[in-house]
């Protein structure tokens, strides 16, 4: 009798109401905590929420040498400002990429501004769509309209700023892009790591056996060629979809046997200085202090949260806005309680 006489009300966050037309005294109240309750007015059953995986990852931090000093929360009211004199301030296009920013706090000296940047497709490089029945066509979008990659990003004042991180979710030099062409805002971003990785990787110098890299997005070589210039020849560069490479002494080779120091070299510099750029970057060499060999996966050793938010109610398997905040000030407080990113920056400053 129910399933016949009820009627959707609303829908937020997974969580529905229901008026029963045949009994208005009585409500159905669909909730997120998994559970059926009823009571002379009301019954609750309940549904869970569907969450999103995605890791908080760390960063520090800062202004270009030589400009004006970054202050966080003034670029993100001047980024606001454009936008609301002219929409299409939020985007940024490029040859074959575009970058689209929405503040969505923009903060103060002593909150951070959040930012939600997207990676955007030009109508040139779109996916085609398939189907049943018809096969392939190029997918229809308005003028207006694109395909998006996602990320939340909180920058503080005090140097640190942190993503909610995906694999194809943009990587913060797109919105240090945004800001120096949008508002003259100059600001890098280095990924910060946890502090005992730089002394495990100079315990490996001269003694790594092997090197696995690989990148989905190989334009990221232009950015640095000097840095990738001996792993990645220029003749490959972004021509290739995508990159994976592997170098050894190979597994029966003598025990002796090491890397050429110019390839460790480029190892080093890319993890210093661009293991942003990279999907995965894995090094095994012998540590000269316990004389075992040990293995390294860089993108592991990020000083990141795993978490999991509540998902957009608008766009599937993207994290809510709202909620990726939450998670992301909850790590960087746990962090900072902890002394996490005083020690990550001392170790980067000593190894750098």
């Amino acid at each position: 009798m129910i399933e016949s006489r009820r009627t959707v009300v609303r829908m937020f966050y997974g969580v529905r109401m229901v008026h029963l037309g045949a009994t208005p005294s009585i409500d159905v109240y669909v909730t997120h905590i998994g559970v059926i309750s009823r009571s002379r007015r009301a019954l609750a059953v309940t549904y869970p929420v569907r969450m999103v995986a995605r890791k908080v990852v760390f960063y520090r931090w800062m202004s270009t040498t030589g400009r004006a000093p970054f202050v966080p929360h003034e670029s993100a009211k001047k980024v606001a400002d454009l936008i609301a004199l002219d929409e299409y301030n939020a985007v940024l296009e490029g040859d074959d990429t575009t970058t689209a920013v929405e503040i969505v706090n923009v903060g103060s000296e002593t909150t951070s501004s959040h930012f939600r940047v997207m990676a955007l497709r030009n109508p040139g490089n779109r996916p085609a769509q398939w189907e049943l029945g018809s096969g392939l066509s190029s997918l229809q979008l308005l003028d207006d309209q694109y395909p998006a990659d996602v990320t939340n990003v909180a920058i503080w004042s005090n140097g640190i700023a942190a993503q909610d991180l995906a694999r194809d979710s943009p990587r913060l030099g797109r919105l240090s892009f945004f800001l120096r062409h949008r508002v003259a805002g100059s600001v890098s971003f280095e990924p910060l790591f946890r502090p005992d990785m730089y002394e495990r990787m100079t315990r490996m110098r001269g003694q790594l056996r092997s090197v696995h890299l690989a990148m989905t997005k190989p334009e990221y070589l232009d950015k640095d060629r000097g840095v990738f210039g001996t792993l990645v020849p220029a003749i490959w560069g972004p021509k290739a979809p995508s990159i994976n490479i592997q170098l050894s002494v190979g597994k029966y080779g003598p025990k002796d046997r090491y890397l050429d120091e110019e390839t460790e070299e480029t190892v080093f510099r890319i993890a210093e200085h661009a293991s942003d750029y990279v999907d995965r970057l894995i090094v095994r060499g012998r540590d000269t202090q316990t004389n075992k060999i040990e293995r390294i996966s860089l993108l592991n050793e990020r000083l990141q949260k795993e978490v999991d938010i509540p998902e957009d109610p608008k766009a599937a398997e993207l994290p809510a806005a709202d909620e990726a905040f939450k998670e992301i000030e909850k790590a960087f407080r746990e962090f900072e309680v902890q002394g996490s990113f005083t020690s990550a920056i001392q170790a980067q400053m000593m190894h750098g």
